[in-house]
């Protein structure tokens, strides 16, 4: 991703949280943990599967309990 896609933190239309920027297998994808709403770069919407959501859950408490 570009500093200009990243320095941009626009928020979830439902949560009103933070979208945050993942690497998805290679797929870049932008979008929300907490509603599950994902859009690749060429605008289409996804959603993680449950385990996909639970390992990125997981690895966000980690990363928060390393600070």
């Amino acid at each position: 991703m570009t500093e200009e896609e990243t320095s941009v933190i626009p928020y979830c239309h439902e949560c009103k949280r933070p979208l945050m920027a993942i690497d998805f297998y290679g797929e870049h994808l932008k979008g929300c943990p907490t509603c599950n709403i994902w859009w690749t770069p060429n605008d289409t919407l996804k959603s993680l599967s449950e385990a996909d959501l639970r390992a990125l859950n997981d690895m966000m408490h980690r990363t928060r309990r390393d600070d």
